[in-house]
Formats: C-alpha cells, sequence, structure tokens
C-alpha cells in the first residue's frame, strides 16, 4: 500500500446533518459571519440549550472558561484509545463502517480535555501525514457531533497546510469550534496572522476571545488598528481583550497622533474603562504600563470632542480608578492628584448633566441601552433622577437594570412606592402563575428578571414588600422564588410577617425544584 496515495471514503457518517452542512447553510444566508447566535443552535444541539431543562454552562462557555481559568483534564485511556484509532484508520483503508466508529467514539470525549494529549502522543508515533490528513478532513468535513469534528480539527492542525484554509474558516465561524479552528490556522498557514485575523472578524463572543489572543504581539498596522477600534469588543467580557488592544494596537502612541478619528477615540474610552476595572478576569490597568499618560491623553482629546453618552460612561469608569490611589497602579509623583484634578473638572462640564437628562426625559430617542446607561451615569455624577426612572418604567415595566437601580437608591420611606408601582405594571398573574424548574433564560424571560431585579435588594428594607415576595414564592423562575425565600428569612424576627412558615409550607409542597424544596424544609424544620 502507498500512504500517499490513499484516501478515506468519501460520504456522511450516517444521514444527520454535518457542522460543515450547517455552517455552509448559514454562510449562503449571512455571509461569512458573525453569524446569529454564534451559529447556534448547532445540528447535535442537546434539548434544551437556554431554555428550561439544558445545562446551565453551555459546552462553548465550557471550553472558554476552563482554558481560561481552570484547566483541562488529563485522561490518559482516551487518549491511547482514540490516537490507537486513527493509527488503525492511517494504516489500512478504512470501510464506512470503521470511519463511523471513530465517530462515534470521539463524539463521547470532551475534545478540551484531550486536544493537547493528543497532538502530543500524535507527535510520538510520527503516523504518515497524508493518509493522517485524509482522516482529519474526513472528521471535519463529515462530522454530526462537535467533539468529533473539535478533534478531526486538533488532528488537521497537525497535518494540514494551505489547501485546509478555507475549510478552518469556514468552521471556525461557529463559536463552538473557533477555539480549535485558530490554533490549527497558527500551526498549518503560511500567513497564520492574516488567516487568524480575518477568522476574528467573523466571530464575537468566545470566538472573538480566542482568535485576537492569538494576535497578541502582531506587528501588522491593520491588524493593530482594528484592536484598537473594534478587535477587543467581544459578547463575553471585554476584560479579556482590552489589554491586548491596548499593548499590541499601542493605544498612547495612536493617540498621540495630530488627528485621531472618532472610531479610534470611541475605542480608546471603552478600552481604558475596562482596565480600569482592577480585579477582573484578566489583565487591568495594573498591567499596563503606559496608563497614566494614556488616561491624561484620553482626557485632553475628550474635552475637545463632541459629547457622547459612551465618552461619559468610560469618563466616570476612569475617573473610579483614578480615585483609588492604592489600587495597584505605580503612580508617579503627583499622580493620581493630577489626574483626578484632570477629570473631575472635566466631569463637571454642565453639558454632561443636560446630556444624561435629555436621554432619561426622552428614553423612546435612544432605546434600552442608551436609558440604563444613562441612568447609571446619573447615579454616579449624584443626580436626583428616582422620578425619571419611575416614570420610565410605568411605561416600560421590563427594564431589570432600572428596576435594580430605582430600589437601590430608594430608602425606607421611598421603596413602598417603588414595590407599589411593580405590582400594578408587572403582570404578576403570569410571573406568579405557579412554579416551574424554568432558570428564567432567554428573551423570553426578560419580564421573569425585572421580576427578580424588584425585590433582589430587599433584604436591606426589613419588612418592605412582603405581599410581592410572599407571591414571588409561587413565581414561575426558580432564581426568583429563591431570592423570595432567602430575603424573607433573613429578615429579623421581628420583621418577619406571622404567616410566613405557613406560606413556605405551602410553597414546599408545590416546589419543583428538589434543591430549592430541601431549601425551604431546612428553614421549617429548623
Amino acid at each position: 500500500m502507498n500512504p500517499g496515495q490513499w484516501e478515506p471514503g468519501r460520504g456522511p457518517v450516517d444521514d444527520r446533518t454535518t457542522l460543515l452542512a450547517h455552517a455552509l447553510a448559514l454562510n449562503a444566508l449571512h455571509g461569512p459571519g458573525p453569524w446569529p447566535d454564534g451559529g447556534f443552535p448547532l445540528p447535535d444541539e442537546p434539548p434544551g440549550r437556554n431554555g428550561e431543562d439544558g445545562p446551565l454552562i453551555t459546552s462553548v462557555v465550557l471550553d472558554g472558561v476552563r482554558t481560561h481559568h481552570f484547566g483541562t483534564a488529563s485522561n490518559p485511556e482516551a487518549i491511547t484509545q482514540v490516537a490507537d484509532l486513527l493509527e488503525a484508520a492511517v494504516s489500512a483503508f478504512p470501510d464506512p463502517a470503521s470511519l463511523a466508529r471513530l465517530h462515534a467514539v470521539l463524539a463521547r470525549q470532551h475534545a478540551v480535555d484531550l486536544a493537547d494529549d493528543l497532538v502530543k502522543e500524535l507527535r510520538s508515533r510520527n503516523l504518515p501525514r497524508e493518509p493522517l490528513h485524509g482522516v482529519a478532513r474526513h472528521l471535519t468535513e463529515y462530522g454530526p457531533a462537535r467533539n468529533a469534528v473539535k478533534l478531526g480539527i486538533v488532528v488537521l492542525g497537525e497535518c494540514g497546510d494551505e489547501r485546509d484554509r478555507e475549510l478552518l474558516l469556514l468552521l471556525g465561524a461557529l463559536e463552538e469550534l473557533t477555539l480549535y479552528a485558530v490554533v490549527a490556522l497558527v500551526k498549518t498557514q503560511p500567513d497564520p496572522q492574516h488567516a487568524v485575523y480575518k477568522l476574528a472578524r467573523q466571530v464575537k463572543d468566545w470566538g472573538r476571545i480566542h482568535a485576537v489572543e492569538r494576535l497578541e504581539g502582531s506587528n501588522d498596522p491593520e491588524i493593530k488598528a482594528w484592536l484598537l477600534r473594534e478587535g477587543f469588543r467581544n459578547g463575553i467580557l471585554n476584560e479579556y481583550l482590552a489589554h491586548i488592544a491596548a499593548t499590541t494596537g499601542e493605544l498612547y502612541t495612536a493617540l498621540l497622533e495630530p488627528e485621531v478619528d472618532q472610531a479610534l477615540l470611541k475605542g480608546a474610552g471603552h478600552i481604558l474603562a475596562t482596565l480600569a476595572l482592577i480585579g477582573g478576569p484578566a489583565k487591568d490597568m495594573t498591567d499596563y504600563d503606559d496608563a497614566v499618560p494614556a488616561m491624561h491623553r484620553y482626557a485632553e482629546l475628550a474635552a475637545t470632542a463632541e459629547p457622547t453618552l459612551d465618552m461619559l460612561d468610560d469618563l466616570l469608569t476612569i475617573n473610579r480608578c483614578a480615585l483609588q490611589p492604592d489600587a495597584g497602579i505605580d503612580w508617579p509623583r503627583g499622580e493620581p492628584e493630577r489626574l483626578t484634578h484632570r477629570y473631575e473638572e472635566l466631569l463637571a462640564r454642565p453639558v454632561w448633566r443636560e446630556l444624561v437628562l435629555a436621554i432619561l426625559n426622552n428614553p423612546h430617542n435612544y432605546g434600552p441601552y442608551g436609558f440604563d446607561t444613562a441612568l447609571s451615569c446619573a447615579g454616579r455624577l449624584e443626580m436626583p433622577v428616582v422620578a425619571q426612572a419611575l416614570r420610565h418604567l410605568e411605561q416600560d415595566p421590563s427594564s431589570a437594570h432600572a428596576w435594580s437601580w430605582v430600589v437601590d437608591h430608594s430608602t425606607s420611606e421611598t421603596v413602598g412606592s417603588v414595590i407599589a408601582l411593580a405590582m400594578r405594571v408587572l403582570p404578576l398573574d403570569v410571573l406568579t402563575s405557579g412554579p416551574t424548574v424554568s432558570r428564567g433564560l432567554g428573551p423570553e424571560h426578560t419580564l421573569d428578571r425585572a421580576l427578580a431585579a424588584v425585590i433582589n435588594d430587599l433584604d436591606e428594607h426589613p419588612g418592605a414588600g412582603v405581599e410581592l415576595l410572599r407571591i414571588c414564592l409561587s413565581a414561575r423562575t426558580t432564581p426568583t422564588r429563591r431570592r423570595a425565600l432567602q430575603i424573607l428569612t433573613s429578615w429579623p424576627p421581628e420583621h418577619r410577617p406571622s404567616g410566613l412558615r405557613v406560606w413556605i409550607s405551602a410553597a414546599a409542597s408545590a416546589e419543583p425544584d428538589g434543591k430549592l424544596q430541601e431549601e425551604m424544609q431546612a428553614f421549617l424544620t429548623g
């Protein structure tokens, strides 16, 4: 047998939709990406994703969290089994049944746990490159299960070349597969930076994070400019990419240019404000060597720029960082006092308060994000705008942020009017129609989350909202019922309603969530 001429049988493993076919359909409908919801749901989606019975953490989130925070688990037995199957496949002419078995075994694995160790094992076995390439292509092109395709991409990273570029870019536009595709692109392409850059623009959530992390240290002017204006943004946490954008993109140097365009100024504000969130999951202002001069230069530019709500939000966040002299930044002599003075002087301009009031008084012109951001800015500027918040909630009670804000800014004398408004404008007959196991995820539960926001901080107001908390013990979402229980039972005994044990006993008898039912019973027996 001549291994160089080996080629697996072409054709799907079975009649299930392959991930490649799914990606091709999305590409035909929406172009190269980003695709709606990152390409989800995938053909092999488990029942209940983002629904009542699905996992709380999806596999794409789990891959991201584990690779960034917790690490992966070693599984030597699985590595040996998979490597043996791959070696057998490249040593003979595999029939469709043996290829189907290979797919089935890989589909049962956790790809993120096997990837690195599998690469080491394959290198130690020195399998013939072209036959291995044929098997890898079959796994990626014809796999109907995500883990089989992920591991196919891992193998392709060891034996692929420029022939695989378009396949990896297409599959990598599925957020579920981006991590694996971007690693394979780095290993196999003659121009890995530009291949990764192209893929980074086709994704926006965990995929964007995985891709941009592989652009760290780039000297390409186009990539650096994109990082500062757009590349750091993602749908998970901008903290993961802000430091890469600031350093690789050379933020401070870019801000020193004679002409700073609006997109760069906006991006700079967001990057600096994100870095100012010290103590997050990634590098922050304490790790940024140009932190102090960059914050000064941004304030200088903002002082002559057109005021916007986003700019105000960023200035307030950066200023909060400057107000923390012990935040861990290596402050030069005279800082942060000089920086604080500059920002306080800038924020004292009347135009900012005028802008906030204009948005709060005409929220329909700015959308939900604009109103919530203006409300947040108003709080930090110590503006008395509770009346505007209540007026907005009267017309649109769906904003969980607004409910949370107005309760947080209420006193023991005024919180009752907030609760009364909530009971009047929220559809409580629907939201508390009976317990289910729903966690309240998805857009269909917007009002459920609004109700949860109303009661969330009532532990700070003992005795307030008793009737609302009582009916929330029958809320249709589990987190709302649990929070109602926690608040009612955390109040000092003198503030607890006399019928509390009866209410909780009735709720426990109807509670479908076993863990929450145990918590209710624990209170009753305790």
